[in-house]
């Protein structure tokens, strides 16, 4: 992972992807939050390695009100530059049900226009959620879940063809439905605990770049649901009271997050 640039889009189980990611490479979790914007973080592994998020799509929003997943990308990728034209940038796609084929191409040009055609893109396909009866929330019928499935293999198929990574996640999550971690969303297979004690970390100044809260809030904007200007936060966490470890937990999170990460350390030599 040295000298790698991650940059992930998606909904919360892509955020859960981030994490795991980063309490791999990094040793330790220092920043947790359940983000609906956008993150920077520029000093996981030593600073070697940069990680960004975008959550998509911003459902909450009116119709009319909602970034295109075009934009939304391009604001990622503008957020996150420097970035080499090579499989030391990676791009992270993907979410529990809303990705299409549609979006793959939409990827596609987007990149060629950054000249940024030669990066690793990796896509988490779709995964089972909204399969059990939750109170305010939509749930699918078997036919819905079969469908599901067809939409599925759509999508493998155009990222293969596409030149991409492809994690099934559809695969692992349909075949492990029962380790489902109920919540309000009704699609997680991960969550992240406070742990009760303190580690020394590797870094003791993490710094956050987050986009798109209204300044003083600490809660996200509305109208376009991105803010051009970012907030700095410098993390220091690790002084003091405030100490604070996290840890992701879910078996199932683990085993496709654990996937991406062999996608990723491949080829590298380094750490």
């Amino acid at each position: 992972m040295m000298y790698r640039k991650v940059m992930f889009i998606g909904d919360s189980t892509n955020r859960g992807m981030m994490y795991f990611l980063m309490e791999r490479v990094n040793s330790s979790l220092e920043d947790w939050g359940k983000a609906h914007d956008s993150l920077v973080y520029r000093n996981i592994n030593q600073g070697h390695t940069h990680v960004s998020y975008s959550y998509y799509p911003q459902f909450w929003l009116e119709q009319s009100h909602r970034p295109t997943f075009q934009r939304a990308l391009e604001q990622l990728i503008l957020r996150s530059r420097p970035l080499e034209n090579s499989r030391q940038t990676v791009l992270v796609a993907g979410g529990v049900q809303w990705l299409n084929t549609n979006h793959l191409r939409i990827m596609r040009e987007v990149l060629a226009r950054e000249g940024l055609q030669d990066i690793m893109v990796v896509v988490k396909s779709l995964g089972m959620g909204f399969h059990l009866p939750v109170d305010g929330i939509r749930s699918l019928s078997l036919r819905g879940v079969q469908e599901l499935y067809r939409e599925n293999s759509n999508i493998i198929t155009a990222a293969k063809h596409h030149g991409y990574e492809v994690i099934d996640t559809f695969s692992v999550t349909m075949g492990r439905y029962k380790e489902f971690l109920q919540g309000q969303c009704a699609c997680h297979f991960h969550e992240v605990e406070k742990l009760p004690f303190s580690k020394v970390p590797l870094h003791r100044n993490m710094k956050l770049l987050r986009h798109g809260e209204e300044p003083g809030t600490g809660t996200s904007g509305t109208g376009t649901g991105y803010s051009d200007q970012p907030t700095l936060q410098h993390q220091n966490q690790w002084s003091g009271s405030n100490s604070s470890t996290y840890h992701v937990r879910g078996a199932v999170n683990q085993v496709y997050s654990q996937i991406l990460l062999s996608r990723l350390c491949v080829r590298d030599t380094g750490n």
